[in-house]
């Protein structure tokens, strides 16, 4: 879903499930990256990043960082926000912000993808394609724009 909820312009909502809870009667921290996953998916499917069929190149998540600020409970709506924050020649940075019922902030997180050739098992630059979509979506990745070599590469 598309929002206008600054400076997320995608989110998804997913309902807490009584298999993501711990002992304690809440989300246990290990589903929330679940949560992120899901959001990803949604996210790039959205923008079209992700193919019909397997073609051997796609991306994989190197880092994943999430805080928590307040716990989710059974039966909640969660709203997952998600945006591309960052983009480097290789890799790219979502942002995420989780919701509860009352939109109450419960965790916010960070993830580095990097694009990846599968057959070759190795990091590739982010295909025009994908960068285009990207920087259409997401005004603001447009003033990463820097000469010839359009997006600065840092290392994650």
């Amino acid at each position: 879903m598309t929002t206008t909820d600054s400076p997320f312009r995608f989110s998804t909502t997913i309902e807490v499930r009584w298999r993501d809870l711990d002992a304690l009667n809440h989300v246990n921290n290990a589903v929330y990256f679940t949560y992120l996953e899901q959001s990803r998916v949604q996210y790039v499917r959205e923008l079209g990043l992700a193919p019909d069929a397997p073609s051997g190149i796609g991306f994989i998540v190197a880092e994943a960082s999430c805080r928590f600020k307040s716990p989710l409970t059974l039966g909640e709506q969660v709203t997952v926000h998600i945006r591309a924050s960052e983009l480097r020649r290789s890799s790219f940075i979502f942002e995420y912000r989780l919701e509860g019922n009352d939109r109450r902030v419960a965790a916010e997180a960070r993830t580095a993808q990097v694009c990846y050739d599968y057959q070759n098992q190795h990091p590739i630059p982010m295909p025009d394609e994908w960068r285009d979509k990207l920087v259409e979506f997401e005004p603001g990745l447009a003033s990463q724009a820097m000469g010839e070599n359009r997006y600065q590469e840092a290392e994650l």
